[in-house]
């Protein structure tokens, strides 16, 4: 019911709906303790089985997360905790609206180096790092930082399918990559929609518009490219994540934790997807009727 009027608010009342969320967030940092850094670390590798070693791509809202030690810390302690032998991936497109409204109303839809994330300050702060690698995507370009940050970025642009066989959030399951959430829910997890964009037409539900966008892109030498791809339909944006994990995959699949009314949680990719294909061919999915 909650969902329900905060999508009805979002969609009817759009400043009122952001006006109530930003009193809703200071009455709730008001209301529970802050977390340290040592609990913060600790969640990160007890409760979210993060460790040496691990690819891992993140989730976060650093306005959901009331800590006593800086936000800037954080992407510092998941380096620490994955160490030199792991990989940090962070969402890192360029809009927060519609894919398809984006490319209609942007000549330049997309530049490597220069398009700005949409996704949040680390994720920001990691494209303007010289260590990092952006995938060359317009609508669904992915950040990493660490070993495999160049291989599981790289190609990216050659599949229409956002989220395809050469889209990092397919080729990072090769190293059984976890994905993570630090101040969301799985609502915010965009590798669920990896499943629909491999099964293509055998998925049970229709999840891309038919037409192919061709989008001018700038790459990491300036030149203009036309890269094309695929976008969300608009009859897919009834969706229910949450509700569909409550159903379908348990906590031995993803873990989910609220902490002093902070959300985590932790899945592992290879296996998550897996689930979700099975589910799919019993025409259960994330989307509502």
């Amino acid at each position: 019911m909650i969902k329900l009027i905060d999508k009805f608010l979002s969609s009817v009342f759009p400043s009122a709906h952001i006006f109530i969320k930003k009193k809703y967030n200071f009455f709730k940092k008001k209301y529970h303790s802050q977390l340290s850094k040592n609990e913060f670390i600790a969640i990160i590798k007890n409760d979210l089985k993060i460790e040496a070693g691990d690819v891992i791509f993140v989730h976060s809202s650093m306005r959901k997360l009331y800590l006593d030690f800086s936000k800037g810390e954080i992407l510092s302690i998941l380096k620490g905790i994955v160490g030199k032998e792991g990989t940090i991936l962070f969402p890192c497109w360029q809009f927060n609206i519609r894919a398809e409204d984006y490319i209609i109303n942007n000549e330049i839809v997309f530049s490597l180096k220069d398009s700005p994330s949409a996704m949040g300050k680390i994720s920001e702060s990691l494209r303007l790092n010289s260590e990092t690698f952006r995938s060359f995507h317009p609508t669904n370009s992915v950040i990493a930082i660490g070993l495999r940050a160049q291989e599981l970025t790289s190609g990216h642009e050659e599949d229409i399918f956002p989220c395809g066989i050469q889209s990092p959030f397919y080729k990072m399951m090769k190293y059984h990559a976890k994905v993570i959430g630090i101040g969301v829910t799985v609502d915010n997890l965009t590798f669920v929609h990896t499943v629909e964009d491999v099964l293509k037409e055998k998925f049970p539900i229709k999840t891309r518009m038919d037409k192919i966008f061709e989008c001018n892109c700038i790459d990491k030498d300036g030149n203009e490219k036309i890269i094309k791809t695929l976008v969300a339909s608009k009859a897919v944006s009834n969706r229910d994540v949450t509700g569909f994990f409550n159903r379908e995959i348990s906590q031995n699949f993803c873990v989910r934790k609220k902490i002093k009314g902070m959300d985590f949680f932790s899945l592992e990719t290879a296996s998550i997807f897996e689930k979700v294909k099975d589910c799919a061919f019993q025409n259960k999915t994330i989307y509502l009727d």
